[in-house]
């Protein structure tokens, strides 16, 4: 893979030293999760995804390779044709939204041997601070002491750790940030245009007159969708979506988008939601993302 890599940072060093447009350092991090990309051109990041054999994200493989762009290429809304921007950002999502899935299944795991322990040989009090952790992060309460207290806090956190469908939270991005191009994707990396109340911290809405809220900011892409996905996990709004998400679990089926998105009418005040992302879901076949994976890093030179 080395060799590869170089030929990349080569490639993009000829780039950079011709575009007077680059003024923030650029970034090419090599992680064991993947390769982190950041303050890049649409021309270097077409380039980057061409060098990995990444042009569509519908692949036949199923394996999509883990490129990681932190931030939106800065002149992304200078793309003319439509066509080309909309896939660029399915590209650029998909990878990012896999990751967060990728730890959301590792939570679960562990969450699972914790479930494991406490039905058998019983909990340390290490692993009982881990349970009481998992519950204020994904909001769950009960006044219940001793074993009973766990027992139930484990079955909620059961259906409340859990992967959200790749397509939906690709979908539900499209709709908000008006495919990457929102002024608050720029300013704040904020796809989904989450809300801090009572705060003069973040972005200020444009265009409202209520000055009670301002819109979330990100260090970076993949925060912006870490963060939306605890809160599919976690908000009483979207407890269907959770109850939907465990029936298909029951019956062993593929967490997809089109199966869950019904769940998400109260999910943002843009008129007839849930068709639209079911629209976004259909016309741009993201229901195959459901079923592909994150590549190793490893396979890279592939």
């Amino acid at each position: 893979m080395k060799t590869k890599i170089l030929k990349v940072l080569t490639l993009l060093f000829l780039l950079f030293a011709f575009d007077t447009k680059a003024n923030n350092k650029f970034l090419f991090e090599i992680q064991p999760e993947g390769i982190y990309i950041d303050n890049v051109n649409v021309e270097v990041l077409k380039k980057i995804f061409s060098d990995y054999k990444y042009t569509e994200f519908v692949r036949e493989s199923k394996k999509i390779p883990p490129l990681m762009l932190q931030s939106m290429p800065f002149d992304f809304n200078n793309i003319k044709s439509k066509d080309e921007r909309n896939k660029l950002f399915i590209q650029i999502m998909t990878p990012l939204v896999m990751k967060v899935n990728e730890d959301i299944t590792l939570e679960r795991k562990k969450l699972f041997d914790l479930k494991s322990l406490n039905s058998k040989e019983g909990l340390s009090e290490q692993q009982k601070k881990e349970i009481e952790d998992f519950a204020v992060k994904y909001d769950v309460f009960t006044r219940m002491k001793g074993k009973e207290r766990y027992d139930i806090i484990l079955e909620e956190l059961t259906e409340k750790i859990d992967i959200i469908p790749a397509s939906l939270l690709i979908a539900v991005a499209v709709a908000e940030s008006n495919w990457g191009t929102a002024r608050e994707v720029r300013e704040g990396h904020s796809l989904y245009k989450e809300k801090e109340w009572f705060t003069d911290e973040g972005i200020k809405p444009a265009k409202e007159d209520d000055d009670s809220y301002r819109i979330k900011v990100y260090p970076n892409l993949l925060a912006s969708i870490e963060d939306y996905a605890l809160k599919l996990n976690r908000d009483v709004n979207f407890s269907y979506f959770r109850v939907s998400r465990k029936f298909l679990r029951a019956h062993n089926q593929v967490l997809k988008g089109r199966v869950t998105v019904h769940n998400m009418v109260t999910g943002s005040p843009l008129e007839n939601y849930a068709g639209l992302l079911n629209y976004i879901l259909t016309f741009y076949d993201l229901v195959n993302i459901d079923e592909s994976q994150l590549d190793s890093i490893s396979n890279l030179e592939k």
